[in-house]
């Protein structure tokens, strides 16, 4: 079932039981405008002056028992004063919810909304009197606060477990998505993956993680830099590093625009040092770990393109933004380093798109 399928499928069938279930109206339910291209169908609506969002899910690949793992998991982050978006409870007190519409299940859970707002909805601008150092730090303090405590964390039931990041991206799934055209790539993902199964997973480097950790997935008090993350959908048991890698991803904006690769070398820099200091006053990582940077971005580089092609391919959709796609494969082909960000295929006039 496609994306627009699905919402078509739960407003005709399943609106209405998934209002009465929360206390409010249907009209009250409408689509979060930042979900379009998300796997799951959300909802913006209001209940008690609060101001809450509702997650359908349709995924075949996230039962009940999963969600509830990741629930127990938000609850344990919290509890450790972790700032995340806590699931709320629906009329009956259920933090999971089921309707059924049609010949579809849709499981619903109900978040509290992050307080603040996200960068992308500010224009990327920070808030007034902080500086790129304190929300790098910031970044930084919220991933290692969530390392640290993922250390204690023990699942709800011993027989259901988050899946880890490398049953979540099978290699079955590389010739599935990667067209024929490509046997390049689909050589090098095979062999990445081959090189991702023979990482150790230490207690102190490995653990149960969000796994989607970028500036879209949390939200910013503007009065004081505080960082609330939600959309723990992905959670895995994954490597730290893989989200120190996509922390370094999440600084490529700032320094996109500058025209000498000398200059966006000294702005990622700065970044990852503040980065790095928020992260260490709340977990250390030996720093070997911090030698595969180039190794997980080229993780996160297979995961970008592999999310563009398959997110057409599921939803019956032409691929948009074909410049970013060739973008990729050029990168992925010449084993350029870094996304690019150095090299001379990349263009500040034309930042990570190739025509």
């Amino acid at each position: 079932m496609t994306r627009q399928e699905a919402l078509d499928c739960f407003y005709t069938h399943g609106l209405a039981d998934a209002a009465r279930l929360y206390r409010i109206s249907p009209e009250d339910l409408t689509i979060y405008p930042d979900s379009v291209g998300c796997q799951n169908l959300v909802f913006a609506f209001r209940r008690d002056a609060r101001e809450m969002l509702l997650r359908a899910s349709f995924r075949p690949d996230r039962p009940i028992e999963q969600m509830e793992e990741e629930i127990h998991f938000i609850d344990h982050l919290a509890d450790g004063g972790m700032r995340v978006s806590r699931a709320v409870p629906s009329e009956s007190g259920n933090l999971v919810e089921q309707v059924q519409a049609g010949a579809q299940i849709f499981v619903l859970v109900a978040f509290e909304k992050a307080p603040g707002m996200r960068m992308p909805d500010n224009g990327y601008r920070y808030r007034e009197g902080g500086t790129a150092a304190e929300y790098s730090q910031n970044w930084g303090g919220a991933l290692g606060k969530m390392h640290a405590l993922t250390k204690g964390y023990i699942p709800l039931r011993p027989d259901v477990r988050r899946p880890t990041w490398l049953e979540m991206r099978p290699a079955g799934e590389v010739d599935r998505i990667i067209p024929e055209e490509m046997p390049l790539v689909r050589e090098k993902f095979k062999a990445l993956l081959a090189e991702v199964r023979q990482l150790p997973t230490p207690a102190n480097a490995y653990g149960l993680v969000h796994a989607d950790f970028n500036d879209g997935n949390f939200c910013i008090d503007y009065s004081n830099g505080d960082i609330t993350v939600f959309d723990f959908d992905d959670s895995c048991y994954g490597w730290f590093m893989k989200e120190l890698a996509d922390a370094w991803d999440g600084f490529v904006g700032w320094c996109a625009r500058k025209p000498d690769p000398q200059q966006r070398r000294d702005s990622m820099q700065r970044s990852m040092d503040g980065v790095m200091l928020g992260y260490s006053r709340e977990n250390s990582l030996d720093p070997a770990w911090l030698d595969r940077l180039p190794f997980f971005l080229k993780v996160i580089e297979m995961e970008a393109l592999m999310c563009r092609l398959g997110y057409a391919l599921d939803n019956n959709i032409p691929l948009e933004e074909e410049g970013a796609v060739n973008y990729l494969v050029r990168c992925i082909e010449e084993d350029i380093p870094y996304l690019g960000l150095y090299d001379p295929i990349f263009s500040p006039e034309q930042p990570f798109s190739l025509d």
